[in-house]
């Protein structure tokens, strides 16, 4: 039997490799997901099993018994298997070589560890190779737990608004693409209020090819023509610029990232921020790396009704620190006062933000941080330059590529910018 003790001490060593390899791939904390979502299980619970596997084949190697160490170097090879057939099943419009590839490694696995042990009798193998098969599970739920959920997003209109260009008000420009140009104090504010999808796809894997719509989820909903799916119209509201944008999502797209609102304010020399949800406190916008190195800052609405701003630990990953909170309900504004130094310079709110965004968790950052996300910050490449970008719905926040759905409909933004010092 020294061949099946060779074959046991190679089990151990291939295994140990794989756990290694696990967890080095497993940058989320064992908190970050509950025990009850399915990601506990495809992140953390994946990698516990992996050195599960370890210990059980050792227990082996170490008292000759043989069966334990084959049931535990079969587990891999079963995982992969299962993994690939579940993930080809589950994106059907992703290239199958995908899933080919861990599929192929998958049976070689198996079929190295099952003439490694070639000493048991065939029959003894088989069996051996049945008590394995209790790991699929584990390899479905490693592909099911990554298909996105139903669509969390809330569209406030059926229809899109009719087309209308008329005059801006004195001060405001705007450009064929939608985006606004307008003060902000001192400063100079470019807006961009329509909903764009910077990746999509088809069936909810990693957004590796656009989603083909009545135009490419990706290009720019157009303001007029046959192919029209945006509206936009400008008026002054109070002292203050409204601006009122519609844009249609044709089908449910599910993507990675996406835009519900961004502005870029250029001539602050101190910039810091406030939002009215969160009280007096004020935070510096501070510049920010990708994809590793001084953190970003952004805020969210929970599904406990609160809004929260958090700190993450380095570029946009966690883990996260909570900085501030306070209640906002779900037809409330959101809005956020920019300051230079000490001295208020404009304020933008959006009035149908916290109705439309997306409350549930993450897939890519977990902790309690939704999809939805107000990231304000300085980019590294132009630190001169404030950058705030809303989404609805994203997985920008943290680390992966998961994507999460936006439902059909009309998406309503009306933002409202008001002038708090002259230029």
């Amino acid at each position: 039997m020294r061949g099946v003790r060779f074959a046991s001490w190679m089990s151990v060593t291939s295994l140990t490799l794989c756990a290694l390899g696990a967890s080095m791939t497993l940058w989320r904390r064992p908190s970050v997901f509950p025990l009850t979502h399915p990601l506990f299980w495809a992140t953390t619970g994946t990698v516990l099993a992996a050195w599960l596997f370890v210990a059980v084949a050792l227990a082996g190697a170490v008292a000759r018994r043989e069966a334990l160490a084959f049931v535990a170097g079969l587990a891999p090879g079963v995982l992969l298997m299962v993994g690939a057939l579940t993930g080809r099943f589950s994106f059907t419009a992703t290239n199958g070589s995908l899933f080919g590839v861990p599929f192929v490694v998958g049976v070689a696995w198996v079929v190295t560890t099952w003439r490694a042990y070639r000493a048991l009798p065939p029959s003894r193998r088989g069996v051996l190779l049945a008590v394995a098969l209790g790991v699929a599970p584990l390899g479905v739920v490693q592909v099911r737990a990554r298909v996105p959920a139903p669509a969390g997003t809330r569209p406030l209109l059926t229809d899109l608004p009719p087309a209308s260009q008329p005059a801006p008000p004195p001060g405001v420009t705007v450009s064929p693409d939608g985006a606004l140009r307008l003060a902000c104090g001192a400063g100079a504010l470019t807006l961009s209020p329509l909903l764009v999808f910077q990746d999509a796809s088809d069936d909810g894997f990693w957004p590796l090819a656009r989603t083909p719509t009545t135009q490419k989820a990706t290009e720019r909903p157009l303001l007029e023509g046959p192919l029209r799916r945006a509206a936009l119209a400008v008026s002054m509201l109070d002292g203050g610029v409204l601006v009122d944008a519609a844009t249609l999502v044709p089908k449910a797209t599910a993507s990675h990232l996406s835009r519900f609102t961004d502005f870029t304010v250029t001539g602050l020399v101190q910039p810091s921020a406030a939002f009215a949800a969160t009280g007096p406190t004020r935070l510096p916008v501070l510049p920010f790396d990708y994809p590793k190195g001084r953190p970003a800052h952004f805020g969210a609405l929970t599904a406990s009704g609160d809004f929260v701003i958090w700190r993450a630990a380095d570029a946009e990953k966690g883990p996260f620190t909570e900085l501030a909170r306070g209640p906002l309900a779900r037809a409330a504004p959101l809005a956020f006062t920019l300051f230079d130094g000490d001295t208020p310079q404009c304020r933008v709110t959006w009035l149908d933000f916290a109705a439309q965004a997306d409350v549930s968790l993450s897939p890519t950052a977990g902790e309690g941080v939704p999809v939805n996300v107000v990231q304000f910050g300085r980019p590294a490449q132009d630190e001169a330059t404030v950058l705030v970008i809303v989404s609805l719905a994203a997985t920008g926040i943290g680390a992966g590529l998961d994507t999460v759905l936006h439902a059909p409909g009309v998406y309503r933004n009306r933002v409202l910018v008001e002038q708090l010092t002259g230029p």
